[in-house]
């Protein structure tokens, strides 16, 4: 019998956050020392039977998230301040000898009744200055930077770095700082000499040193037209040592002559976002939904964590919202960054599943936790058990829910064109000109008619001239991993051999 007032989780002496691994460990060594058989005080009986009733209702995942919920709802527990929704692409298996693909669709979403307040920012631009930058891009960029120092706040922390071949701090980072001393500081820039990246990404993370704060939105802003060289690993271990710090990046390349995969790694790694601008009008449009997302920000450094049935492996992990994005797991734990109020990240996770018996069977645990600064009365984590059943007979009609085939449907077309890069890297280039076509095709069928456009010049292109443009490869990229979720009936499977 369930019993909401007492703290099964006390008497057991484990945390609300433990998994079922421990749950069961915790019971297994406490009842050892607690049976009457080998402990005869009156106590230990006692204790025993507590043991037996809170494990009961812990070690069952549908009984034990009824009893959270209870606890949260007579005001003994703390609701959370997170909303998972997990769906799967199989509520039911075939019982198989080899690997079958699983999907689970998880949607990650401020608790709706979750009170607000702006966090202060920490804010660091990082803007190349080079000889390329001339002209309007130079222009636009501080009419952008202007626009920014305008919406700080008191509490805001600013700094700006410049670079070239050299990184100069043109902003020491400070609160409140003098807006019109900043703005006459932005007139100074001048577009000279080539592009390195590495010291200027020094130079910005320092400063945010400077005034990161217990309760700060912590976010360097990158922005260059062109390609550092000999620096890349350096710059992609400084993105992944931000993320572990809670500093997340929005990398942003504008023209066409800077690395995709380089500001790609290094947005994932911290757990923020890249961005391509086609022209300099965009700047300022690019830095002000930024500055929107940041100034609503609830949580921030969400990390993941799985705890997966032995029968289940991970295979693969996308964000596929609000852009589509590899996303990588160490030490078990995924970073996925910071969650703004209003703003949904949904992630697609694909396992293997092998040698799972007939029957029921728990395959996970998700749990996803974060920093929620100035919500002390909400707990900063949220879990979600996810089961299926195995069946020894062949299973006829199976409909995959709609959100999974979306979400799937969003990820093949930019897996595409992955392929296609991955194909012209090692000299197939019909096989990507026959899937630029393909790509064309399921672009025109779900509407977007100037992406699929673009894909069938890109595929006369390669056929001309043996390779794509700079500007047509970063237009179908971003293009692609910036699709909204696509109706049901858009999946195709890509024909052609891997």
């Amino acid at each position: 019998m369930m019993d909401v007032k007492k703290d099964y989780y006390i008497i057991l002496d484990i945390g609300s956050m433990a998994t079922e691994t421990e749950i069961r460990r915790a019971y297994r060594d406490l009842a050892r020392q607690y049976h009457p058989d080998v402990n005869p005080e009156p106590e230990a009986n006692l204790k025993f039977h507590a043991l037996q009733e809170a494990y009961e209702v812990l070690g069952n995942p549908d009984q034990r998230k009824k009893y959270d919920r209870l606890r949260v709802h007579e005001g003994l527990e703390q609701a959370s301040a997170l909303s998972l929704r997990a769906l799967v692409s199989h509520p039911i298996l075939q019982h198989l000898s080899h690997d079958q693909a699983y999907y689970v669709r998880l949607d990650i979403t401020p608790d709706q009744g979750l009170p607000t307040s702006r966090l202060p920012l920490n804010l660091c631009l990082v803007v190349d200055r080079s000889t390329s930058m001339q002209g309007r891009r130079i222009q636009q960029i501080k009419e952008a930077i202007r626009q920014i120092i305008d919406k700080l706040q008191p509490q805001d922390a600013l700094s700006l770095v410049t670079f070239s071949d050299r990184a100069e701090v043109l902003i020491e980072g400070q609160q409140n700082i003098d807006k019109t001393r900043a703005k006459s500081m932005i007139s100074t820039i001048q577009p000279a000499g080539g592009t390195e990246i590495l010291p200027a990404l020094e130079a910005g993370l320092k400063e945010i040193a400077r005034q990161r704060s217990q309760n700060s939105v912590n976010h360097l802003i990158l922005l260059t037209d062109g390609q550092t060289y000999g620096d890349e690993s350096d710059c992609i271990d400084k993105a992944r040592w931000a993320g572990s710090q809670g500093i997340q990046f929005s990398t942003i390349g504008i023209g066409s002559d800077w690395n995709e995969n380089l500001l790609d790694k290094m947005a994932s790694l911290s757990g923020g976002i890249s961005i391509y601008i086609d022209s300099p009008e965009k700047i300022r449009t690019v830095f002000d939904e930024t500055m929107q997302n940041l100034e609503t920000v609830v949580a921030r450094n969400l990390t993941m964590k799985l705890n997966l049935n032995p029968n289940v492996r991970l295979h693969e992990v996308f964000q596929i919202s609000p852009q589509i994005s590899r996303l990588s797991t160490r030490n078990d734990k995924t970073t996925l960054g910071a969650l703004s109020l209003g703003q949904q990240q949904s992630l697609l996770l694909e396992f293997r599943v092998k040698g799972l018996a007939v029957g029921e069977h728990r395959v996970m645990r998700v749990t996803v936790e974060g920093d929620i600064p100035s919500q002390a009365k909400h707990r900063p984590w949220e879990w979600v058990e996810i089961s299926v059943k195995v069946s020894e007979s062949p299973l006829l009609n199976v409909e995959i829910p709609p959100p999974v085939t979306d979400a799937l449907s969003k990820l093949a077309m930019f897996k595409m064109q992955e392929k296609v890069s991955n194909d012209i890297e090692v000299g197939q280039l019909e096989r990507a000109t026959q899937r630029l076509k393909l790509l064309a095709t399921q672009l025109l069928d779900i509407g977007e008619t100037n992406l699929a456009h673009a894909a069938m010049l890109e595929a006369g292109q390669l056929t001309r001239t043996r390779a794509l443009s700079p500007e047509g490869r970063k237009t179908i990229h971003y293009g692609t991993r910036s699709l909204s979720l696509v109706p049901k009936q858009a999946i195709h499977l890509d024909p052609i051999p891997a």
